[in-house]
């Protein structure tokens, strides 16, 4: 289960005990100090929604996807974009002064869309495989 499906609703005592023991064991690995781990256990204590204890047990470090693997999509598909925009203004350019309409651009549009599509397909397989118990983190 993501971390951010664990928590949804209201708060049984079950729930208390299980964001306390996740709050230990992020402690005994050294995620958290003595001081901050006694913070969120308290944090726990006082939590009446599942909210509540999303927010006191916080985002440990498998939790968290690094900025730059969610970015990249984003920043391939808009190097793609330029990059075809370009190619298709000097085509049209090289037709227009020379009558040659070559179809070239087509390789430029095809192939960078397929990498950009092939890095957005990598961070949604990094996304699923740190939603899966055990695996991401």
């Amino acid at each position: 289960m993501s971390a951010t499906n664990r928590f949804a609703g209201r708060v049984t005592e079950l729930d208390r005990k299980l964001a306390a023991t996740e709050i230990e064991h992020a402690r005994s690995e050294g995620e958290y100090g003595v001081a901050e781990a006694a913070r969120r256990l308290a944090l726990v204590q006082t939590a009446t929604t599942r909210a509540a204890l999303r927010v006191a047990v916080g985002s440990r470090a498998g939790d968290v996807i690094p900025p730059a693997i969610e970015a990249a999509p984003r920043i391939a598909a808009a190097l793609w974009l330029l990059i075809s925009v370009v190619h298709i203004v000097i085509w049209l350019m090289i037709g227009l002064i020379t009558g040659d309409w070559d179809p070239w651009p087509i390789w430029v549009l095809v192939g960078g869309g397929l990498l950009a599509a092939a890095v957005w397909a990598a961070r949604e397989w990094d996304r699923r495989l740190r939603s899966v118990p055990g695996v991401g983190g």
